[in-house]
């Protein structure tokens, strides 16, 4: 999914905040989660984003796993 910025077509990201939000998570959770090697996040300059078409993804294949940190 894409969003226009001016002349570009942006896809949505998702900072640590929604995250915390979507997830129902706490922020040292979503601190871990972002850190994880099998989450994908983005890390630009200080802060992380997440891709709203990646993580869709990446919750569909961790159905019936647990997420162990």
């Amino acid at each position: 999914m894409t969003q226009n910025i001016g002349n570009y077509d942006c896809p949505v990201m998702y900072t640590t905040k929604d995250l915390q939000e979507i997830l129902k998570c706490g922020s040292r959770t979503i601190y871990n989660l972002v850190h994880s090697k099998t989450f994908p996040s983005i890390k630009i300059g200080r802060k992380y984003f997440v891709e709203k078409n990646a993580l869709e993804n990446w919750l569909n294949k961790s159905k019936g796993k647990a997420i162990n940190f």
